[in-house]
């Protein structure tokens, strides 16, 4: 019965107070908006370059005097590594058939002993979420290996990606950051605004009938969550929205030939996170609101 009374009694200041109300869940719902398309964003760099990470392979060379058995004991430690999604070994007969392949030559263009020619490989693939931590201690790992000779990796590749990976943690804490910022300050504007709309009479009519603090403060506190609610999912439908209008034509202008990439949505972890933030911090900006608004009419009573 009391949390029908406090609901309603929200519902109540939420249509009285329609226009500042409005206004801030317009606010909220641009914040939300912008905050999921810059996620969108983050998610679709660090997506890209995992994709380029994991379809680009790299090369493990092994010593001219390998034998079968540095041959067997490296390719068991490649197969053991978490790092490694795929790996493969091509002998130097092997690597010579798909040279005469890519080059159209013919089997007697020349005499040659691919063997004397050509190294001990492995064709290697990282899997597409490797962290630099992982990566340097795999490097690490296979120069002790006795027939190990050199590994040839686009290194400018796995930099790039390590330093995104990187800079992306702090640009969504960057993101999130102005989220609960925004939340807070819309918030306690919003309820500022409708607490000096003819209130001191409400408050002190429930003070009368024996109300505490709390009975003050719930229905401000369902008002104010009202208004986040509203705009974050007004904001994040919008962005949805706009991103499934985008997709068909991004994924025209990044399909290649070579190599092709799907955009993808953010995780809904994310969506959520964001939401959580909003409430979180509109709460507490509404709450420190209210004590100050109900301890300014204490000072003015005692005056």
């Amino acid at each position: 019965m009391r949390s029908t009374f406090f609901f309603k009694r929200a519902m109540v200041n939420f249509l009285r107070n329609r226009r500042n109300n409005f206004s801030s869940v317009i606010n909220v719902a641009v914040v939300s908006f912008f905050s999921v398309l810059l996620l969108f964003i983050v998610e679709n760099v660090l997506e890209f370059v995992d994709r380029l990470v994991s379809e680009n392979s790299a090369a493990v060379i092994l010593r001219d005097s390998a034998t079968e058995e540095d041959i067997k004991k490296t390719g068991n430690f490649l197969s053991a590594q978490r790092v490694i999604e795929h790996s493969r070994y091509i002998s130097p007969d092997e690597a010579y058939e798909e040279l005469k392949k890519a080059f159209s030559l013919s089997s007697a263009a020349a005499d040659i002993d691919p063997v004397k020619l050509l190294p001990h490989l492995y064709e290697i693939r990282f899997f597409r979420t490797v962290e630099r931590k992982d990566y340097d201690r795999f490097r690490e790992e296979l120069g002790k290996i006795a027939a190990f000779k050199e590994m040839r990796v686009n290194s400018d590749l796995m930099e790039l990606s390590f330093r995104i990976k990187k800079y992306s943690v702090y640009f969504k804490g960057i993101i999130l950051l102005i989220v609960c910022i925004s939340s807070f300050y819309i918030l306690s504007n919003t309820i500022g605004l409708n607490l000096n709309n003819n209130r001191r009479g409400e408050i002190e009519l429930i003070e009368l009938l024996g109300g505490d603090s709390l009975d003050i403060k719930i229905p401000y506190i369902i008002e104010g969550m009202v208004v986040i609610s509203i705009g974050f999912f007004l904001g994040v439908l919008i962005a949805y929205a706009g991103a499934a209008a985008v997709f068909p034509y991004a994924r025209k202008v990044l399909d290649a030939g070579i190599f092709s990439y799907t955009p993808v949505m953010i995780d809904g972890k994310d969506t959520l996170l964001i939401y959580a933030i909003l409430v979180m911090s509109g709460l507490f900006g509404v709450v420190r609101f209210i004590n100050r608004f109900i301890r300014g009419l204490y000072e003015e009573e005692s005056l």
